[in-house]
């Protein structure tokens, strides 16, 4: 029996023994790597801990499986697992035993540190870079209470963030102001100079409501408006968007009624922007993700070959495979595919095309470049 073969059988026939009536589960897993197998374990615990809705084109004829195109969505996250046994068949496959704690509750994921540290550990623990341009019209001198509190948002949520002091030496560079002005080019040439993954770019608005009579007292209406957009340094893809969160606070000072008016709309706007990540990061983990290869020294013949190899279903793990385009000599494909980009460029050498010869060049986050060798 072929490696893929194995692997298509596992996939749609995983072996699970469900513990009582908890959410523990124990599941086995196959991969090319220890890595992979854990992954694919992960995805099968979601799956039968509770439960999917398949949407698919199978076709069963006396019992027989004629096409697996299936596709699974699952709503749920593991939120621990151990590692009960694993080994390296004689095919070089690896078969890994773990025990997985499995929630379908998004809440209970945010409010559970173990479980947001989880997800950020399987994510690679992305670095994430600030950009929020703030034009205070109370005070109008420039300040930055939105991303000063952003940034202790997802401090505290366990995200690691770069240093703000290294992107104040930047101020007076080109990229950086453009990037906050909202130029995503910009922000990730500096990302990426910082070493980050994700960058946050985003406005924000402070003005006033003007004074209010409060008896004796004269109170101010502190009014905001913020909105913000993340997005991946390596792929350009968005992974959260909010497109107005608004705070209006009244106070005695309306210095301090702006203040705690932008404070109240940046917590809407992170903690919706949070919501947002966990929800994406955790379907991933119990689905598949978009990995961007991108292959130089390509002819077309070599483009045409490449782009047949992909959406060929040789390759365990590639639930699809969509060629973006090809100029110059750069073909560049995005593939997804159920596992991590490290694990697909292993299959990739794994399970060569017959037709064209690839050499792995770099990893980063979902993107992975190579070159045709000839």
């Amino acid at each position: 029996m072929s490696k893929t073969w194995k692997f298509l059988l596992f996939l749609l026939f995983p072996f699970i023994i469900l513990l009582s009536q908890s959410s523990t589960i124990t599941v086995e897993g196959i991969g090319m790597s220890e890595d992979a197998a854990i992954e694919s374990a992960k995805r099968s615990a979601v799956e039968i801990g509770i439960g999917t809705v398949l949407s698919s084109e199978t076709i069963v004829k006396n019992s027989v499986l004629f096409s697996d195109n299936i596709f699974a969505k699952a709503t749920g996250f593991v939120k621990t697992f151990t590692v009960k046994d694993k080994y390296q068949g004689p095919d070089g496959l690896w078969v890994v035993t773990i025990e997985a704690e499995v929630t379908e509750i998004l809440d209970e994921i945010l409010q559970d540190e173990l479980a947001v540290q989880t997800l950020l550990n399987a994510m690679n623990r992305p670095k994430m870079i600030f950009f929020i341009k703030e034009v205070n019209l109370i005070d109008n001198t420039p300040t930055d209470f939105a991303e000063t509190k952003l940034i202790s948002m997802f401090y505290e949520k366990g995200f690691d963030v770069v240093d703000r002091q290294l992107i104040s030496a930047l101020k007076g560079d080109p990229d950086y102001t453009q990037a906050i002005a909202g130029d995503v080019t910009a922000a990730a040439n500096i990302a990426s100079q910082l070493g980050a993954d994700i960058v946050v770019i985003g406005t924000a608005k402070i003005s006033s409501g003007g004074a209010i009579k409060a008896g004796n007292f004269t109170m101010f209406s502190g009014q905001a408006d913020v909105n913000g957009k993340i997005i991946r340094t390596d792929t350009g893809e968005i992974l959260a968007i909010v497109p107005q969160a608004r705070g209006k606070k009244p106070h005695i000072s309306a210095t301090t009624a702006g203040i705690n008016a932008v404070n109240e709309a940046t917590e809407i706007l992170g903690k919706n922007i949070i919501r947002q990540l966990i929800r994406k990061w955790s379907t991933q983990q119990a689905n598949a993700i978009n990995i961007f290869l991108v292959v130089t020294n390509v002819d077309f013949m070599a483009y045409m070959n490449l782009t047949t190899y992909l959406k060929s279903q040789t390759i365990p793990g590639v639930r699809n495979a969509f060629d973006k385009g090809f100029n110059d000599g750069v073909a560049e494909f995005q593939i997804l595919y159920e596992g991590k980009s490290q694990d697909l460029a292993m299959a990739l050498m794994q399970y060569p095309s017959e037709t064209v010869t690839l050499k792995i060049k770099g990893l980063s986050g979902n993107r992975i470049s190579a070159e045709v060798t000839k």
